[in-house]
């Protein structure tokens, strides 16, 4: 029976919504989906042709492309990566009910939406190594924090905390400015001048409270700090064939990792632009841990742990080197 297209995209839509923009085109996500298609679904192989058309349904649904591209090098659009995080939600909450439902052993691993460069691939090496799905990953709001969701959750990525468990460094993330190429010869923005001469624009997901009000940019640019980066990133290069006008982009240097030259959503005018540490006699940072909830060894939660560090590891632009 066909779907309606008013009807929402349920989680196996989601898994194949995901696929594609892992794998960048319709027969490797295929191939990938295949071992894991439901039941009903398992009498032939997951064809190319059935990702086509889940995805030309979910479009339909949202509006709007959620793909760019030509079949063998897909990109997503500004809208696919709204969807992105909406699916990873849809997908993770649907692993908990699972395991809410029966004891199947899944460990739960809550992090925030940019943190998916590097979990998704550690999601993926231990699905290869356990051939299931062991870990459910959960992407939480931009203003939730770690201590609560360890009652929730085995593992948690965030920046330090307070409390019991273990606490296992992950990487230094830095604060970061996306200027016009060309405005600062040295390479750097010095903090007092971010906010004395220029209109900052603060996207501080993931940067602890503490921090921000350390630095001064509690309060600055008030209703943008925990809006939508893609969207500032995109706004700033269409505006920036005028005049310059002295807005700074400021984000953490993991989460802008994704929107730098280069990257996966480097994207058009990505070059006209450079990013810049900002610094107030040294860089401005904060630690990014993998908090893990009190308990007992346990192999699947190691393997979480090494796969996430090693992901980690594998990315050191996550804090801002070149």
């Amino acid at each position: 029976m066909a779907v309606s297209d008013d009807v929402a995209p349920d989680e196996w839509e989601c898994r194949v919504f995901l696929a594609v923009a892992e794998h960048r085109q319709h027969t490797r996500a295929a191939e990938a989906l295949s071992p894991t298609r439901p039941r009903h679904l398992r009498d032939r192989p997951y064809a190319r042709q059935l990702v086509g058309k889940t995805i030309a349904r979910i479009e339909r649904w949202c509006g709007e492309p959620l793909f760019e591209g030509n079949r063998g090098q897909l990109r997503l659009t500004e809208r696919g990566r709204e969807f992105e995080r909406a699916a990873r939600s849809v997908v993770g909450e649907y692993q908990l009910m699972r395991r809410a439902g029966r004891d199947d052993g899944l460990t739960s691993l809550a992090c925030l939406p940019h943190h998916a460069t590097f979990v998704a691939p550690a999601q993926a090496r231990l699905l290869e190594r356990f051939g299931r799905v062991r870990v459910a990953v959960e992407y939480l709001e931009p203003d939730r924090h770690v201590a609560p969701e360890l009652r929730r959750h085995t593992l948690v990525v965030g920046a330090p905390a307070t409390g019991g468990g273990r606490s296992v460094p992950l990487y230094t993330a830095r604060l970061e400015a996306m200027v016009p190429a060309g405005i600062f010869p040295h390479g750097r923005l010095p903090l007092e001048d971010l906010l004395r001469r220029y209109h900052p624009m603060p996207h501080l997901t993931g940067v602890p409270g503490d921090r921000i009000a350390a630095w001064g940019l509690e309060g600055v640019g008030a209703g943008t700090s925990t809006g939508d980066i893609a969207g500032a990133v995109l706004r700033l290069r269409h505006d920036s064939g005028g005049r310059w006008d002295g807005r700074v982009l400021v984000a953490p240097s993991d989460a802008a990792l994704p929107f730098k030259p280069g990257m996966e959503f480097g994207g058009r005018h990505a070059d006209r632009f450079v990013w810049v540490p900002v610094v107030d006699e040294a860089p401005l940072t904060y630690e990014v841990h993998l908090h893990v909830r009190p308990g007992g060894p346990d192999d699947v939660v190691e393997a979480a742990i090494a796969a996430v560090r090693s992901a980690a590891r594998a990315l050191p632009a996550l804090g801002g080197q070149p």
